[in-house]
């Protein structure tokens, strides 16, 4: 049985509530990819290191190892697959050359993928790579789109290349997943993997999730970190197993109200819109428990990484999207 909370009492009142019949969420992943070829798997906010200690961890277990056949990263651009393909099979490669998968990304001005964690989970599939029969290697695809930052010299530029930034992975899903039938495990922060589309969004806003569903129905299950403050849960949930999984079709949890997943996102009256009126289990499969919030590390990239050229062009992709500088003292 997957993990539940037993009833006891009407509503959302979760006070007394207790958990049971805990599954590791390492035994649901693979139990998983036996019924389905695609997973989904979130951050629960970038440069977030109990996620990814977790990712370290999943890596490690031999029988994970023998079951996924692709990775796919949020923080790697598509157009840099040759430098990664090369460092995930073991070959030389700098690491002024690999930063590039990151660095060129629709997402570096956001600094996402500096963080040293990112670079530990390629090394960690590396490692594994290494000790794996060629047939059996982990293939790892970069999801973040095609971009030619000197091309891009207005905000309408960027934005007509991440308007639709979910089609590519789900698109690698779809192809490596269905039509090759290889066990694909997507790992993105959490908005990209809903299920439902929110027209509030966009009216023409699709996850990974919906374009990977829309096409092939139930082909992909997602796994969607639990932060217990968001739904002031945290006293009843500090003595659940680590790296748990919570079934949000069967769990007390999965009637929570879906807006507050995303409580940071607000209209202008200060209300949090974003999927009101949904539940929890209307966005995800499952919930995955890596420790109590108020613990939570977010980690950040070392200071001294960038030469002065490289800086300069980072503040000047900052400057076409309307951003402000990054501070000096930050390089």
């Amino acid at each position: 049985m997957f993990n539940k909370w037993s009833k006891q009492n009407q509503g959302l009142d979760m006070t007394h509530q207790t958990y049971s019949d805990g599954v590791n969420a390492e035994e649901y992943i693979i139990r998983t990819f036996q019924a389905c070829n695609i997973i989904g798997l979130g951050e629960g906010g970038h440069h977030l290191e109990d996620s990814h200690k977790f990712f370290q961890k999943m890596f490690d277990n031999k029988k994970i190892q023998e079951t996924i056949d692709v990775v796919i990263v949020e923080f790697a651009n598509v157009d840099y697959q040759s430098i990664l393909d090369k460092y995930i099979f073991g070959e030389d490669v700098s690491i002024k050359e690999l930063r590039k998968i990151w660095r060129e990304s629709t997402q570096c001005i956001g600094r996402f993928g500096e963080a040293l964690i990112y670079f530990e989970l390629l090394k960690k599939i590396r490692d594994v790579n290494a000790l794996l029969p060629k047939n059996k290697k982990i293939r790892v695809l970069g999801g973040d789109p095609s971009i030619d930052w000197q091309l891009i010299k207005t905000q309408e530029d960027y934005f007509k290349i991440i308007a639709n930034r979910d089609t590519l992975p789900a698109e690698l899903a779809i192809d490596y997943g269905i039509n090759q039938s290889k066990k694909v495990l997507l790992i993105y922060s959490e908005f990209h993997f809903v299920k439902i589309n929110d027209n509030r969004i966009h009216p023409e806003h699709q996850s990974i999730t919906t374009i990977v569903n829309n096409k092939h129905s139930g082909a992909m299950n997602v796994i969607a970190v639990l932060d217990p403050s968001n739904f002031q849960i945290e006293a009843i949930t500090k003595n659940l197993p680590l790296y748990s999984i919570i079934d949000l079709k069967t769990s007390e949890l999965g009637n929570l109200p879906a807006e507050k997943y995303f409580k940071e996102i607000f209209n202008d009256s200060g209300e949090a819109i974003l999927f009101k009126g949904y539940k929890t289990k209307d966005l995800f499969d499952v919930f995955l428990y890596i420790g109590p919030s108020e613990l939570w590390k977010k980690v950040d990239f070392p200071k001294a990484v960038f030469s002065d050229d490289e800086w300069n062009e980072l503040n000047r992709r900052l400057k076409i999207i309307g951003l402000e500088p990054l501070d000096d003292k930050l390089k």
